[in-house]
């Protein structure tokens, strides 16, 4: 096998994962306006867990209930049939793919400007957030999830109570103790919800790039502190704060995609590959110090798998996340596997899909065919337009 290391299998606790390979999450845009499972949010992860992906992370699921904008929600016990439903069609197609949820609490915005902050919290909602996730879980173990992902990174609720820029003045703000509180408590009744044997993991900012924002000292001694607790991965991310983000637009909220912070949680073309891996790099050693084998999952701009089998060979990381990459060509890790590296089809980087996300349009890749939903099967450079349309057509009715 050309890539040892990357397809060798890895355990999250109990569970073990066919290969090194995560699908991280991403917003779609697939999901209803009020956050309902669709045929064509379904059909996305199954063609991308088609494609060889170890384990798969459905995108992030709201657990406060509110609109939405088309994000995926599992605020209500209502959701769960239709989420297992989802469940169930992937795991049929491609038994071997672990497939974990991501379950988030946002910030509110609004178009009039206004953003919520970690400050804006009464103390009496803090343990309302707690059973929002709690319940969230719930739910995701009953509609067959193998594992879940607490979401603390970015700009979302948790990730802005761990930041340097939580500005309460309270026991959930100041020192670093005060501000991983509220996170803390949410993975710990969390735990108690699933039990020690479910797979718990956790998705964190290595970095906030931001001014007034986390660093990776922080950060290190959060993936500590969280492995400590028992989180059964650590995936690390960086980015997407709203703090540097350049004036709005009129009637617009700050955008946490537009600045830098936001370039660094997709690194686009002018940045070099590999730009992030130096973040789990840096927690990985935090962690084995502390005696803790918790894998370490990194990503951004991993684009082919020699760059992936050097991370993990040079003890970088234990797992690869890849987002843009799998989009782009879900049939990236079958293709590595079977030696085929020179038919994957490359991410450019360009952030098309990211700018889609951001004026909540339907997530799709710049390289794909006029008008497909999904690559096509199988997705190769060199096809014709008019045979990747003819495959594409294929794998839909199951010619």
């Amino acid at each position: 096998m050309p890539y040892p290391k990357l397809f060798a299998p890895v355990r999250f606790g109990a569970l073990t994962v066919p290969n090194s390979l995560q699908r991280t999450s991403q917003v779609s845009g697939l999901a209803t306006e009020d956050g309902h499972v669709t045929p064509e949010l379904t059909q996305r992860y199954l063609r991308e867990a088609q494609g060889g992906v170890g384990s798969l992370v459905v995108e992030a699921a709201v657990v406060n209930p509110s609109r939405s904008s088309y994000n995926l929600r599992i605020s209500d016990d209502g959701l769960v049939p239709e989420l297992r439903e989802m469940v169930n069609a992937i795991r049929r197609h491609s038994p071997q793919t672990k497939i974990g949820l991501q379950i988030m609490h946002f910030l509110k915005i609004s178009k009039s400007g206004w953003r919520q902050r970690v400050s804006d919290f009464p103390l009496e909602e803090l343990p309302v957030i707690v059973d929002q996730h709690v319940q969230g879980a719930r739910r995701a173990v009953e509609a067959g999830f193998d594992f879940v992902e607490l979401h603390m990174a970015h700009a979302y609720t948790l990730s802005s109570f761990l930041s340097l820029s939580n500005d309460r003045c309270d026991e959930f703000g100041g020192s670093l103790a005060n501000r991983m509180r509220l996170p803390v408590e949410v993975y710990r009744a969390v735990r108690r919800q699933v039990g020690d044997a479910y797979p718990l993991g956790v998705r964190i900012n290595g970095e906030d790039f931001t001014v007034k924002g986390s660093t990776l000292l922080h950060s290190t001694q959060i993936a500590r502190r969280l492995a400590e607790l028992g989180a059964d991965y650590l995936s690390v991310s960086g980015g997407s704060r709203f703090e540097d983000s350049p004036p709005p637009d009129p009637g617009n909220p700050p955008d946490p995609m537009t600045g830098y912070s936001g370039h660094r949680m997709s690194p686009a073309s002018w940045f070099p590959d590999l730009t992030n891996v130096y973040l789990a790099e840096a927690i990985r050693a935090e962690v084995r110090r502390g005696g803790f084998e918790v894998p370490i999952i990194t990503a951004g701009k991993i684009r082919n798998p020699d760059q992936a089998e050097q991370a993990l060979q040079d003890g970088k990381a234990d797992v690869i996340g890849l987002c843009r990459a799998l989009l782009c060509d879900p049939d990236w890790p079958a293709k590595a596997k079977e030696g085929k590296a020179e038919e994957i089809v490359t991410c450019s980087a360009c952030n098309w899909c990211l700018e889609a996300d951001t004026r909540m349009e339907k997530v799709n890749c710049v390289r794909w065919p006029s008008g497909a939903l999904n690559a096509p099967v199988p997705w190769l450079r060199g096809q014709s337009r008019q045979s990747a349309q003819t495959d594409e057509t294929a794998a839909t009715t199951g010619a």
